[in-house]
C-alpha cells in the first residue's frame, strides 16, 4: 500500500489551525483525516492529566515562569507521563500515514518542550508538508475568548476559564518556541485569510510538489 501524505499545520493556540484543518478536509476531493493535539489531549488522554486537571503535573500543564508573579508569562511543562502521551500521539499519526491515509494534523510544534524534535523522529521518513499559521500576536487573546464555550465542553467552566487565561499568558512563549526557526513549506497570516483561503493556499502548495522543510530540519 502506498504511503499517504501528511500536512503538519502549526501555530500558537488561537491562530486558527483547527478551523483551517476542518475547512481543508471538507473541500478536499480526496479523503483526508483530521487529527489534532487538542483532540488527542482533550479526548484520547483523560482530562485529569492535561492543564487544569487535578493530575496535570503528571502530564502536560502550563507553569508560571516566575512563581511570585501569578499574572506573568507561562511555559509548557511535561510531567513523567507527558512525553509518553506526545510520543503516542505522533506514533498514531505516523502509523496512519504509513498505512496509506492522508492526514492533516494541527499542532504546536515547540522546540521546548521538544514536540518538534519528536515530530521529526516519527515523521522523517514520511512525505510532510509543514505549514505555519502566524497571525499578529495581539489578535490571539480575542480569539481565545471566543472559543471559551468550546473548552467548557471538555472541562467545567471554572477549569476552562483558568486554562484560557493561562493560555493567553503563554501565547508569546508558544510563538517564540514555534518560530525560532524559519524552516516551513508555507507560512500564512490567518488574520488576513479566511479558513477557505488558507485551505486553498495549502492545496495549491501541495500541487507544487513535496515539502522540503522536514528534510532540512532533519539534517
Amino acid at each position: 500500500m502506498a504511503t499517504g501524505q501528511l500536512i503538519l499545520l502549526t501555530g500558537t493556540t488561537g491562530s486558527g489551525k483547527t478551523t483551517a484543518c476542518k475547512e481543508f478536509v471538507a473541500q478536499a476531493q480526496e479523503l483526508w483525516l483530521h487529527f489534532g493535539a487538542d483532540q488527542f489531549l482533550g479526548g484520547v488522554v483523560p482530562r485529569k492529566f492535561v492543564d487544569g486537571g487535578p493530575r496535570c503535573q503528571e502530564g502536560l500543564r502550563k507553569v508560571l515562569d516566575d512563581a511570585n508573579n501569578p499574572h506573568g508569562p507561562r511555559h509548557l511543562e511535561l510531567g513523567p507521563l507527558g512525553m509518553q502521551m506526545i510520543n503516542t500521539f505522533h506514533a498514531m499519526v505516523a502509523a496512519g500515514v504509513s498505512s496509506g491515509s492522508n492526514i492533516i494534523v494541527d499542532h504546536i510544534t515547540t522546540s521546548e518542550p521538544p514536540f518538534l524534535q519528536n515530530c521529526l523522529e516519527h515523521f522523517q521518513h514520511l512525505p510532510v508538508l509543514f505549514v505555519a499559521l502566524n497571525p499578529p500576536i495581539e489578535v490571539i487573546p480575542k480569539r481565545l475568548d471566543e472559543r471559551l464555550d468550546k473548552i467548557v465542553n471538555s472541562l467545567d467552566r471554572e477549569q476552562a476559564k483558568i486554562a484560557n487565561q493561562n493560555t493567553k499568558r503563554m501565547a508569546e512563549f508558544l510563538h517564540q518556541q514555534i518560530f525560532n526557526h524559519d524552516e516551513f513549506d508555507l507560512v500564512l497570516d490567518s488574520s488576513l485569510l479566511s479558513p477557505q483561503q488558507i485551505a486553498n493556499r495549502i492545496e495549491h502548495r501541495l500541487q507544487q510538489g513535496p515539502g522540503s522543510a522536514f528534510p532540512r530540519l532533519c539534517k
